[in-house]
């Protein structure tokens, strides 16, 4: 039975499987970054050095169960994806995910048009875009920056809602001791 593969079997150029495709064994982050040609390399090493001024981001690799394996998800805080970079054979991509919360910073926002693009090509699902960019050019790069500031700044307004003020409970005045001269 010929036909395409699923948009996420993670083929290489050359045909061949993403070698970490499976859960066991858990590679390393060096062995991910093998996969890459020297430009992914590159380009990763850019996107690192980035992430890592990203105030409160933290990485470690992550397995999806699908066809993509093992991948390095970045989290912003404890709680909230940033993205997932993708190493695979010959192939280097990042996948963020917006929330509807995004969208209306992404069409007043100062994004390129060819991002903007991307991002409305994308189907919503339950309410989140899994946009995927692939990171070959200064460009791509540019708009991944973007993009990652743009979240970064969503999410950071998300967590600063305006403190309840906490009001004290007067204490009890004190008493004066009123003596009765008789």
């Amino acid at each position: 039975m010929a036909g395409k593969p699923a948009p996420n079997s993670a083929l290489s150029k050359n045909g061949n499987g993403h070698p970490f495709q499976k859960e066991d064994p858990k590679p390393t982050r060096a062995r991910l970054v093998s996969l890459l040609d020297p430009l992914g390399r590159k380009r990763y090493s850019e996107i690192e050095r980035f992430l890592a001024t990203v105030n409160g981001a933290t990485s470690g690799l992550h397995f999806y169960p699908n066809a993509w394996g093992w991948a390095v998800r970045y989290v912003l805080g404890n709680k909230n994806d940033l993205c997932t970079l993708h190493l695979l054979p010959n192939t280097f991509e990042a996948t963020v995910a917006l929330d509807k919360d995004v969208e209306p910073h992404i069409q007043n926002g100062t994004l390129q048009t060819d991002l903007r693009r991307r991002i409305g090509r994308t189907r919503a699902e339950k309410g989140t875009r899994w946009v995927r960019l692939p990171i070959r050019s200064d460009l791509d790069y540019a708009n991944f920056q973007s993009l990652i500031n743009l979240k970064v700044e969503v999410l950071k307004s998300k967590k600063t809602k305006p403190e309840k003020v906490k009001v004290e409970k007067p204490k009890d005045a004190i008493k004066a001791k009123v003596s009765v001269g008789v």
